[in-house]
C-alpha cells in the first residue's frame, strides 16, 4: 500500500469507526442546515463569497518529525502477589507496608509442625530404601582371595543364598596358650617367633591379641590365649601345628594355624546377578565391589521414597514464604499471630512491586505499527504531573492484534527506567518519534494526489492530469518521490527543486482521489441565499 493510500485509509478508519447513531446524527445535522437555508431567504444576505479553488506555495526546506501518539496506564514491570498454600498460625512476618525488600527475604513463617513430622517420616523411609539398595552392590568385607563363586551372571537368587567364599591366605593366625604371669608381660604388636612342630622351621610373627579370659591348662595351670599374626611364606595351611616364643617366654602348649579371615558372603536381598566383577583366585581389598545385583522392587522402593521425601520437602518449604523479587511492599494483609485456615487459605497475603522499572501498553493502528521498532524513544507526559516530561523506549511490539469496527490495533509496550514521581496506576500520554528528517524539501500533504502527483508551475510535463481533474493555468502535473511526513508537510526526495511553485487544492484533497486532508468521498455542502 502506498503512503498516499495508507493515509487515506486512516481517514476511512476514523469514519468507519463511528457508530451508526453518530453517522445518522451527523447526516441529520447536514439536512437541517439545508432546510433552514432553503426556508429562510434572508438567512444569508447576498451571495456567498467564492472560495479559492487553489492555494499556491513555493517548495521550501523544513524539519519533519513524524510521531505516533497514544495513551496508557503505567504499571511495574514485575509484581508479585503473595498467597498462602497451607494453613496454620503465622509465627513471623518481619516486614511492613512501604518496606523495600530483597529477593529471597522472609515474608511469612507459618507453623510447620505437621509438615515437619511428615518430612521426618519420609526421610527415615528413604534411609531404609537406600540401605536396601546398597545391598545390591556386593562388596568384600575383608581383604582376601576369592576362592569360590557360587552363582552365575543372570541367575536369580534369594536372600541368604551363598554368593562368594573369601579367604585371607596371605596372613595366618596362630593361637597358643601362655602362662598367666607370662602373658601379662606381653603386649599387642610385640614380636614373636613361631616354630613349626613338624619340621622345627622358625619364622617371625607379631602378637595380634592377648585374650583377657583366663583358662585352665594341662595339670591345672592358668593360661591366656595369645594370637600371633604370621605372613604365609607359601606353605602354611589351616590345621598345621606350631609353638611360639615371645618376650623371652615359651608358650605353655601348641596351637593350630587358621586363615586370618574366612568369609562366606551371602545375599541380603532377592534379585538377579547383573554382573560379576571378579573371578576365582582374584586378590581383593576390603570394600571392593565383587558383584552387582538388580531388583526392580528395591529400585522402585528407592525411587518412591525419594519422591515422597521431595514432596515432603516441597510441602515444608511452603510454610516459609520468601519474596521471589526485590521490590516495595505495597500491601500487607496478615500479621504475626494471625491464623490461615480453610476460609482464607490461598488468599492474598501481600503485594510487592518491583519499582526499578515501570511500563505501559499503548494500542497502535495497523497502518502505523510497521513504522515502529524495539528501542525507539518515547516522550511521555502525565496530566497528574503537569509540566513534567519523561522518556521511555519501545520494549515490545505484539503481533496479537485486536479488531474493532473494522480497525485493527496492536499493543506496544513502553518501558521507563527513570520515572520521577510517576506512580503505578497513573494515566500517561505518549509520543513516539518514528522518523526525523532535518532541512529537507517539503510540500503540504494536501498537494499530493494519488500516484504521487503534484501540480507544478510550468508548461511541459510527461504526466497526464488525473481523470476528471482540472489544472490551473500555467501548471502541469509531475510525479515525485516521497519521504517522511507529519500532519502538515511531506518530504520530497526527488522530482522538485527548492523554490518551485506548486498548486494545492483548497479542500486539501480532491474528491475520489484519496489525497490528504479528510475522509475519502467527503461531501461538500454549500448554502446560498434563495
Amino acid at each position: 500500500m502506498s503512503k498516499l493510500s495508507q493515509i487515506a485509509q486512516k481517514g476511512k478508519n476514523k469514519w468507519s469507526g463511528l457508530s451508526g447513531k453518530k453517522k445518522l446524527a451527523l447526516t441529520a445535522v447536514v439536512v437541517v442546515l439545508l432546510l433552514v437555508a432553503a426556508k429562510i431567504p434572508g438567512a444569508l444576505a447576498g451571495p456567498a463569497p467564492q472560495a479559492p479553488e487553489y492555494f499556491y506555495e513555493a517548495v521550501g526546506r523544513r524539519n519533519i518529525v513524524a510521531t505516533l501518539e497514544g495513551t496508557g496506564t503505567v504499571q511495574p514491570v514485575n509484581s508479585y502477589t503473595v498467597k498462602a498454600l497451607v494453613t496454620g498460625d503465622v509465627l513471623n512476618a518481619p516486614f511492613e507496608e512501604g518496606d523495600v525488600i530483597e529477593a529471597g527475604a522472609l515474608l511469612f513463617q507459618i507453623d510447620p509442625d505437621r509438615a515437619k513430622n511428615n518430612y521426618t517420616q519420609s526421610h527415615l523411609s528413604l534411609q531404609v530404601a537406600q540401605e536396601e539398595a546398597a545391598k545390591l552392590n556386593v562388596t568384600a568385607p575383608v581383604d582376601g582371595q576369592v576362592v569360590k563363586i557360587h552363582c552365575e551372571q543372570g541367575e536369580s537368587i534369594n536372600a541368604g543364598n551363598a554368593l562368594i567364599d573369601l579367604q585371607d591366605r596371605q596372613n595366618m593366625l596362630l593361637k597358643v596358650p601362655f602362662l598367666t604371669n607370662e602373658a601379662t608381660q606381653l603386649y599387642a604388636g610385640q614380636s614373636a617367633e613361631v616354630i613349626m612342630q613338624s619340621t622345627g622351621e622358625r619364622f617371625g610373627g607379631t602378637i595380634q591379641e592377648i585374650s583377657s579370659v583366663q583358662q585352665v591348662g594341662t595339670g591345672g595351670t592358668l593360661t591366656h590365649e595369645v594370637s600371633i599374626l604370621v605372613q604365609n611364606p607359601g606353605g602354611l595351611t589351616e590345621g598345621m601345628f606350631a609353638t611360639a616364643e615371645a618376650g623371652g617366654f615359651v608358650c605353655a602348649g601348641s596351637g593350630t594355624f587358621e586363615y586370618r579371615h574366612s568369609e562366606n558372603i551371602l545375599a541380603e536381598v532377592n534379585g538377579d546377578v547383573a554382573s560379576l566383577l571378579v573371578k576365582e583366585g582374584d586378590i581383593v581389598s576390603r570394600g571392593q565391589s565383587l558383584m552387582q545385583l538388580s531388583s526392580s522392587s528395591v529400585q522402585n522402593n528407592l525411587k518412591n521414597a525419594q519422591l515422597n521425601l521431595d514432596n515432603a520437602q516441597a510441602q515444608l518449604d511452603e510454610y516459609t514464604i520468601t519474596s521471589p523479587i526485590a521490590g516495595t511492599v505495597i500491601e500487607k494483609k496478615f500479621e504475626k499471630g494471625d491464623t490461615i485456615d480453610s476460609n482464607n487459605n490461598a488468599s492474598e497475603m501481600a503485594i510487592i512491586y518491583d519499582m526499578t522499572q515501570l511500563e505501559f501498553t499503548m494500542n497502535i493502528d495497523e497502518l502505523d505499527v510497521g513504522n515502529l521498532e524495539v528501542g525507539q524513544k518515547v516522550q511521555i507526559t502525565c496530566d497528574a504531573l503537569e509540566g513534567q516530561q519523561f522518556e521511555g523506549y519501545v520494549s515490545k511490539i505484539s503481533i496479537n492484534g485486536k479488531s474493532s469496527n473494522g480497525v485493527t490495533t496492536y499493543p506496544v509496550t513502553v518501558k521507563l527506567d527513570e520515572y520521577g514521581n510517576l506512580l503505578p496506576g497513573m494515566n500517561v500520554n505518549a509520543e513516539i518519534i518514528v522518523s526525523n528528517a532535518e532541512n529537507v524539501l517539503t510540500v503540504p500533504v494536501g498537494a499530493v494526489m494519488r500516484g504521487n502527483l503534484i501540480m507544478v508551475e510550468g508548461t511541459e510535463s510527461s504526466v497526464e492530469a488525473p481523470a476528471g481533474q482540472t489544472t490551473p493555468e500555467g501548471y502541469v502535473w509531475r510525479e515525485v518521490e516521497l519521504g517522511v511526513n507529519d500532519d502538515e508537510y511531506i518530504e520530497i526526495v526527488s522530482g522538485l527543486q527548492e523554490g518551485e511553485m506548486i498548486a494545492v487544492p483548497a479542500n486539501g484533497m480532491m474528491q475520489n482521489q484519496g489525497g490528504f486532508g479528510g475522509p475519502p468521498n467527503s461531501v461538500e455542502v454549500s448554502v446560498s441565499a434563495g
